[in-house]
């Protein structure tokens, strides 16, 4: 749903479905029920009231803000939805982002292709505060206990702790992009970065390949893939969401294949 600027006074609200929302509704057999919605503030650029300060920061907003419109690709839309609240007098000092850690700190992460029948790595992302000043705890409304994953089903497959493929996404659309949802674990508060924050979840997860047919093989390769130093490479990504906070990250993922 967007906002339809048609320069006068009138608001004029543009409701669409996404295409992933039309794909259900045309199975016409009463199983497409909207139980929920959400609302963004995408176009925001809250920088102005940093810069400029609160209420001539607002006064920019509202004067000089484009209103996007109806975004029909669920991929792209709602990058940056809002947040509701259960105490509506709560007063938020830092909304909690996604950082990644571990062995695999660094990134992108690193895949080669083989002739094996699968490969894949583990990461790590840590729910945490940019900074806890004032505070010991992320509060419980804002605590990431599940997140939804996204990923390119045509090119990465989740794998379980065992190494066991995953193919239980909660859903797949047109664009071949799965979605996860999954649970994380309670981070111990005096493991992580040497100061004490309480309320930090752990995300860990298996991201790789898979080699058996129809999978990722040189066909795939030649149609996402692009020739660097004599080989096939596809830059690709993880697309991580706090199911609470709302914090999102992009993970790059480089896929190294065979020669030319």
């Amino acid at each position: 749903m967007g906002f339809l600027d048609h320069t006068t006074n009138n608001v004029i609200i543009d409701a669409v479905l996404t295409e992933r929302g039309r794909e259900l509704l045309s199975k016409n057999d009463g199983s497409f029920v909207i139980t929920n919605f959400s609302f963004g503030d995408d176009e925001v650029d809250y920088s102005n009231i940093v810069k400029y300060g609160l209420q001539m920061g607002k006064e920019k907003i509202e004067k000089n803000t484009p209103i996007f419109e109806a975004q029909t690709n669920e991929n792209l839309a709602l990058k940056y939805n809002n947040i509701s609240l259960n105490n509506n007098t709560l007063r938020i000092l830092f909304i909690p982002y996604l950082k990644k850690h571990g062995t695999l700190a660094t990134t992108p992460i690193e895949l080669s292709f083989s002739d094996s029948t699968k490969f894949y790595k583990e990461f790590q992302v840590l729910s945490t505060l940019s900074n806890s000043s004032g505070q010991s705890a992320i509060d419980s409304n804002l605590r990431d206990d599940r997140f939804e994953m996204k990923i390119n089903n045509l090119i990465l497959k989740r794998y379980n702790d065992s190494g066991t493929e995953v193919a239980d996404y909660l859903d797949l659309d047109e664009n071949n992009i799965a979605t996860y949802r999954m649970t994380s674990t309670l981070a111990n508060a005096n493991t992580f970065e040497g100061f004490a924050l309480d309320g930090r979840y752990l995300l860990t997860a298996q991201i790789g390949l898979s080699f058996t047919t129809p999978t990722i093989g040189l066909t795939t390769f030649e149609r996402f893939g692009k020739i660097a130093n004599g080989s096939y490479v596809i830059d690709t990504q993880i697309e991580l969401v706090g199911m609470s906070s709302g914090s999102r990250m992009i993970i790059p993922v480089k896929i190294l294949g065979p020669t030319v």
